[in-house]
């Protein structure tokens, strides 16, 4: 494809430039050999004049000859030359400056409206560079959450969450189920607060002793807290996160136990191991005592309800709780929750108005870390909101959250609603999936449209041949009017025809094909383009910044932080 916009002119100029060129010769072959007329600098006057008669320098027949092979060289190579496919799709999508508001001027001035007190705060998160080569950096702002989807080995980690660590100005969050950018993320973090680690399945430190405790009864205040930490539970224990096919009538039940449990231990003082007790041997009674003592009359009486119930019933319910409860059976899980001398106790309160960082690792396993990870994020972004709205709606400074590895790692079904207004907040969220379908394996067809609708920036990374997804990409990117012109030859001569077609600024099969460094990016104003992503390590400032200390990190033990 061929630059159809600008090839008119660009070939005009190239008309004149020769033109001047050639005078210039001219000029010079005269100084070669002489001739008895002064020759004339201006190209019109000159050809008129040498067409009138005016003597020719010999030299010059040469020197114009030279320029004709360097003309036509220069015209076959541009002729043949291969266009970047991206770079001419870049400059179809967004005609009239509809990036402008996501580059770096129109980034600082919304920043400094948007968090007047936070000094020195940057101008957003840096998503790539617009053009083939381009330097314009294209920026998430404070006010943006984002979905992205990257193939495998596309680059998410070094390109985005390493580059938005050393970005955030406030708290910053990451999640993973794998080492890779734990070390950087450390060396970018490691000035600017306290760094806190959880990681019970040891994936990046080796000691067993926690580095940090969080109990999730923390989080447990009311019924509707209760509620959603056991869906959190729920949906982690699930064959399918947000697929389990249960009973219907015993997984309500068995959720609403397990609530209640949690919600009878978080007003007594008691940990997660009574909550296991109470589930694993289907105690009714004793939560029932304890919330009827702590004033939740309501649920007191669900409980003594589910006791009464006959004994195949109540097992039935005792057996779905004690399945969502599942990730409380293994000690090393319970560890990081239950408090320790020695070990800090992690407060997601302080968190919020500090520069420390919340790293959280999990595997997707059977009796993995996830129910517990997503209940961190969920007790996090909890009192995100609650801080917002006593600060008049928005953070001072801007919580900022990688959550890489979603679908395996974070599992909360409440991500699509909360993407519809965190970022008003100042909770700048970047939700990584590897395909369209963990994203709808996670939240459902319904949550996942929502998701992706929701996100003022969306990110393709390449590296997906789901089809149904590169269609809807490719359909949402547009068409543009291309020229195709043709020949025809006939005893009554030759003719020639120019028609206009509509074809896909970028295909299914380009989109699958996507450069390595390279994604697409779609803002909220319409605005749409192909960025060049750019590794940390080839970044000159943050690899001055952090390289040296990733060094050290890797090398040194792997119990750092422990």
């Amino acid at each position: 494809m061929k630059n159809e916009k600008n090839g008119p002119v660009i070939a005009f100029s190239s008309v004149v430039l020769a033109a001047f060129v050639a005078v210039a010769l001219i000029h010079l072959g005269e100084a070669f050999t002489p001739v008895p007329t002064d020759l004339s600098w201006n190209p019109i006057t000159l050809g008129i004049g040498l067409a009138m008669g005016d003597p020719w320098p010999v030299a010059a027949s040469w020197l114009l000859g030279v320029e004709a092979v360097v003309v036509i060289a220069a015209f076959a190579w541009w002729s043949t030359r291969p266009v970047s496919r991206t770079a001419e799709a870049s400059r179809r999508m967004s005609p009239g400056g509809k990036m402008r508001p996501a580059m770096l001027d129109a980034r600082l001035t919304e920043a400094a409206r948007l968090h007047p007190e936070a000094k020195g705060i940057g101008p957003g998160l840096t998503i790539g560079y617009a053009g083939e080569t381009g330097t314009k950096a294209v920026i998430q702002g404070w006010r943006e959450c984002s979905t992205h989807v990257w193939g495998t080995g596309r680059g998410k980690t070094t390109t985005q969450i390493v580059r938005h660590a050393t970005e955030a100005p406030g708290p910053y969050m990451m999640t993973s189920n794998k080492v890779d950018g734990v070390a950087e993320v450390l060396a970018a973090r490691s000035d600017t607060g306290t760094v806190w680690l959880f990681d019970p399945q040891r994936i990046w430190r080796d000691s067993h002793r926690p580095a940090m405790i969080f109990n999730p009864l923390t989080v447990v205040t009311d019924t509707v807290s209760a509620g959603e930490v056991a869906s959190i539970f729920e949906t982690s224990s699930a064959p399918n996160a947000g697929q389990g096919k249960g009973d219907a009538q015993f997984d309500s039940q068995g959720r609403d136990f397990l609530s209640w449990c949690l919600l009878a231990a978080a007003k007594n003082g008691q940990t997660m191991k009574e909550v296991l007790r109470w589930a694993a041997s289907a105690d009714f009674m004793e939560p029932a005592e304890l919330l009827e003592r702590a004033g939740h009359a309501g649920p007191a009486s669900a409980l003594k309800g589910m006791s009464a119930q006959p004994e195949d019933t109540r097992g039935s319910v005792a057996a779905s709780a004690q399945r969502m409860a599942s990730a409380l059976v293994h000690d090393e899980l319970v560890a990081w929750s239950t408090p320790t001398p020695g070990v800090p106790v992690f407060d997601p309160v302080s968190f919020v108005t500090s520069k420390d960082t919340l790293i959280l690792l999990s595997q997707d396993a059977a009796g993995s870390g996830a129910a517990f990870v997503s209940t961190l994020v969920y007790a996090v972004f909890t009192v995100a909101q609650h801080t917002a709205r006593r600060a008049g709606g928005r953070l001072q400074v801007p919580l900022v959250a990688d959550l890489d590895e979603v679908g395996n790692v974070v599992k909360l079904k409440q991500l699509p609603e909360w993407y519809s207004f965190f970022g008003s907040m100042g909770i700048v969220v970047s939700a990584y999936f590897q395909t369209r379908g963990q994203g709808v394996a996670m939240l459902e067809r319904t949550g996942w449209d929502t998701l992706w609708s929701a996100a003022a920036i969306k990110i393709y990374g390449g590296g997906s041949d789901d089809t149904q997804f590169l269609e809807s990409l490719s359909k949402t990117i547009g068409q543009y009017d291309a020229k195709v012109r043709s020949s025809s030859t006939s005893r009554n001569g030759s003719s020639r025809s120019v028609q206009t077609q509509r074809r896909d600024i970028m295909s299914v099969s380009q989109l699958s094909e996507l450069p390595a460094n390279r994604a697409w990016v779609k803002t909220s104003n319409g605005g749409g383009t192909i960025v060049r992503t750019v590794p940390w390590f080839r970044d000159k400032t943050i690899s001055a910044r952090i390289g040296s200390t990733v060094e050290r990190i890797k090398t040194g033990t792997r119990g750092h932080l422990s």
